[in-house]
């Protein structure tokens, strides 16, 4: 998992990457955490998704770019376009199913 520290670092780095998940996230907050632990978790046993993360405290601009209003949120793309947001925290086999149901089967 990569930080990123704003939209246009976000968009660099997902340039070249098919499947894409950035987790917004605050590390003050529990829910976060646990999201954190899940999607890591999740990542370790899905190989096939690049994963950046956006610290609400360092990274100000992509909330409104994509309308996300709570932390954690999930956001999945594939070939630059958002496909799916998943808010919260959920144990890292729905985090899995997500991305290799929801995303990786959008080629």
């Amino acid at each position: 998992m990569q930080n990123v520290f704003s939209y246009a670092d976000f968009q660099q780095k997902m340039e070249g990457n098919d499947h894409v998940a950035l987790l917004i996230h605050n590390p003050e907050n529990e829910s976060s955490r646990c999201a954190f632990r899940s999607i890591a978790e999740a990542m370790h046993l899905s190989q096939m998704i690049s994963v950046f993360i956006a610290d609400v405290s360092q990274v100000r601009d992509i909330h409104s770019v994509y309308g996300i209003t709570s932390e954690p949120s999930l956001l999945l793309f594939a070939k630059g376009k958002l496909v799916n947001t998943v808010n919260g925290c959920h144990e890292s086999d729905y985090f899995k199913a997500v991305i290799n149901h929801g995303l990786l089967e959008k080629k």
